[in-house]
């Protein structure tokens, strides 16, 4: 899809009356070179503008056109425009698939068929800006962002657009791009295409939803190697995946989650609020991403570095130690009182000394860090002086400068950096960091951004299935885990038997042992006491069975495992766009207590999945809490590898695997899957 004509247009046809009004002065205030041409048949020529009755009085074929009438209209107006040869088209109008109403999808259906091979963006859209090449064809007011250079928004929402671009945060706009419902052009082509422009430092996404998984993968894969940094905004947390139907797959494997696994593992800064996305792209456009997370911020306030602190918790900022040698050096050049320490509190002994100040910034910017940051806030212009501020500032540019190293200027307030003063910072390449908790997150963003992209993981989404849900099939625990056994997965000593078999197996088995009722049926067993565990006497055994006879036939026998160190649940869920995903978490009773999971895609890594279990809350007891045996780590690895090869497979046979819990034991001594249940739509063999 060939996108220039309608992102860098040459000429632009406008049709409609107050929306397109906004496009032709938008143009005016960019300076837009080419001719901007108002289709309006009820209006007359003006001293200002000049109105054309139909496409038939164009001068020439547009390369792009801005349609803003009425859902009917757009559908014949786009024909006649994709017909002429224009380049791309905008259509502002609404009450097309947004609706899920049958007139809504017909209308979407003939506006598609409509433009043939001619690209658009939306319909319900409004449009985009493109500040490097001075051309606007946005439904709204604009906001001027004059640079060479500079991120690439693309969003959902309009509004989020406009927002962006009345922003007080300095933040160097190249494109806002309006996707609308992505009827045609989709985000994953707007993110290919801003990729092609050399200008574009960044780029940043609000999503609502994305239509093609295969190209996301493949376009953030570009970004990657190509080193442009990605942050992003994805809505809908709140609409987590589907309800548990069955297992407690299902409900670990929301669709946020997965996408959450897909943004860390190509280095997708993702945030929770449009002030996280500026302050990250502000990172990314004058930093980029680091490469490592040694960090230092110094400021004369002890208040806020306490606050630094606090707020790091949980952020992949490391605050090293400053090295000896550094300390020695500061410590001759500033107040005794003053202790060294990262974050770093100068105090105010050195407040009006310059020299003493560019040293200390000097031996700050010289150490291996790699970012050093300045904390100030700064007072109100109207009402105070803030000369001995700007000193300030400049002596940290300059040191910057000198000493070629990232640095930045945060502020815990946002509002309290002047504008001369962050414009200032961007122009000497230090970015000018507004508000506390966001610029620490920018700069942990930056952080495993960097780190992402030192590792090389090629995704593949495997295809998935479609077949009709009425279709869904479970096999019984005990058919369950003889599948998963032929794929490598341990299981325990088990015997299936009927009523009048079990007393017999029993002792064959040998105690202790486990009863459990087996059923496809019957998904959660120790919900309707279908499970005895520690079984230890033939008594025990007959006084059980009278109670599973009451709820089925079959009964399973276990060996029961008396060294496990821990319950861990892995599982499969096969996402309608994503394909297999792979799900590792706190089994057992845990499972819904403490929700400790983390879901994984395709294809598997060792390296991954033991990051993976390290970062789950339950590594502290695998690991060997408080004296107790470390579990097999190592098991639960190659456990997941197979289980990881069993759903590339059978894709198109399953729909979730459930082992929950896998029981660990120590270390060498393996993992077993006490309990298991497989849905699926076809046999698997």
């Amino acid at each position: 899809m060939n996108l220039k004509k309608l992102f860098q247009p040459k000429s632009i046809a406008v049709v409609g009356g107050y929306w397109a009004d906004f496009v032709v002065e938008g143009n005016r205030k960019l300076g837009f070179k080419g001719p901007v041409w108002h289709i309006n048949p009820t209006r007359t020529k003006d001293k200002k503008n000049k109105y054309f009755r139909n496409i038939d009085e164009l001068p020439s074929i547009p390369d792009c056109v801005y349609i803003a009438v009425s859902r009917d209209s757009t559908v014949k107006v786009i024909k006649d425009f994709a017909s002429l040869g224009t380049g791309g088209a905008v259509c502002l109008a609404s009450r097309f698939s947004e609706t899920k109403s049958k007139k809504g999808l017909i209308k979407t259906k003939e506006l598609l068929k409509n433009s043939g091979e001619m690209p658009f963006l939306g319909p319900n859209c409004y449009g985009f800006i493109n500040y490097l090449d001075r051309a606007s064809v946005w439904s709204d007011q604009i906001v001027d962002n004059e640079t060479k250079n500079g991120i690439a928004l693309i969003c959902q929402s309009g509004t989020i657009g406009n927002t962006i671009s009345f922003n007080h945060r300095s933040l160097p706009v190249g494109y806002i791009i309006s996707v609308g419902n992505q009827t045609c052009v989709t985000i994953e082509d707007v993110i290919e295409y801003v990729l092609n422009d050399k200008r574009v430092t960044a780029i940043g996404i609000y999503a609502e939803s994305f239509t093609n998984i295969e190209l996301l993968i493949k376009v953030l894969e570009k970004a990657k190697q190509k080193k442009v940094p990605v942050a992003i905004v994805k809505v809908g947390r709140s609409k987590i995946a589907a309800k548990t139907i069955l297992s407690h797959t299902g409900s670990l494997s929301g669709k946020e989650n997965i996408y959450d696994t897909l943004f860390k593992q190509l280095g997708v800064a993702r945030c929770s609020t449009l002030t996280e996305l500026c302050e990250t792209l502000k990172i990314f456009h004058t930093v980029g991403a680091l490469k490592g997370n040694k960090i230092a911020i110094m400021g004369p306030s002890g208040g806020d570095m306490a606050m630094i602190g606090d707020m790091s918790e949980g952020l992949a900022i490391n605050y090293s130690p400053i090295p000896k040698k550094i300390a020695n050096n500061l410590r001759k050049v500033n107040h005794k009182g003053v202790i060294i320490s990262n974050p770093f509190d100068l105090q105010t002994y050195n407040w009006n000394d310059p020299i003493s100040l560019k040293k200390t910034f000097d031996i700050m910017l010289n150490a291996d860090f790699n970012l050093v940051g300045l904390m100030l806030d700064f007072p109100n212009l109207d009402e105070c002086n803030i000369v001995e501020w700007e000193m300030i500032v400049d002596k940290f540019l300059l040191s910057a400068k000198e000493k070629n190293k990232f640095a930045a200027i945060i502020t815990s307030l946002p509002e309290t950096i002047p504008k001369h003063l962050r414009d200032k910072c961007l122009k000497s390449g230090v970015v000018p960091l507004q508000g506390l908790r966001e610029s620490l997150y920018a700069i942990h963003c930056s952080i495993l951004t960097g780190q992402a992209w030192s590792k090389f993981n090629l995704l593949k989404v495997f295809k998935s299935n479609n077949k009709i849900q009425s279709l869904k099939k479970t096999y019984s625990e005990y058919q369950s885990k003889k599948i998963l056994k032929n794929y490598g997965i341990r299981i325990p000593k088990s015997i299936l038997s009927n009523q009048k078999q079990v007393v017999a197996n029993s002792k064959k088995i040998g105690f202790p042992l486990v009863m459990k009722i087996n059923s496809n049926q019957i998904f959660h067993k120790s919900e309707i006491k279908g499970v005895f565990t520690n079984i230890n006497s033939e008594t025990e055994v007959k006084k059980n069975l009278k109670y599973l006879s009451k709820l089925g036939n079959e009964i399973l026998i276990e060996k029961m495992i008396q060294d496990q160190v821990a319950e861990m649940i892995i599982g499969i869920k096969i996402d309608d766009q994503f394909g297999p995903v792979i799900i590792v978490g706190a089994g057992g009773i845990y499972t819904e207590l403490i929700n400790d999971s983390v879901t994984l895609l395709l294809p598997l890594k060792k390296s991954i999945i033991l990051k993976a279990i390290n970062g789950l809350k339950i590594s502290k007891l695998l690991n060997g809490f408080r004296g107790k045996p470390k579990g097999d780590i190592e098991a639960i690895v190659q456990a997941v590898m197979k289980l990881g090869k069993f759903a590339e497979k059978n894709t198109s046979r399953l729909i979730e695997v459930d082992i929950n819990p896998l029981i660990v034991r120590p270390k060498g001594k393996g993992v077993i899957a006490s309990d298991a249940l497989i849905h699926y739509f076809e046999d698997i063999k």
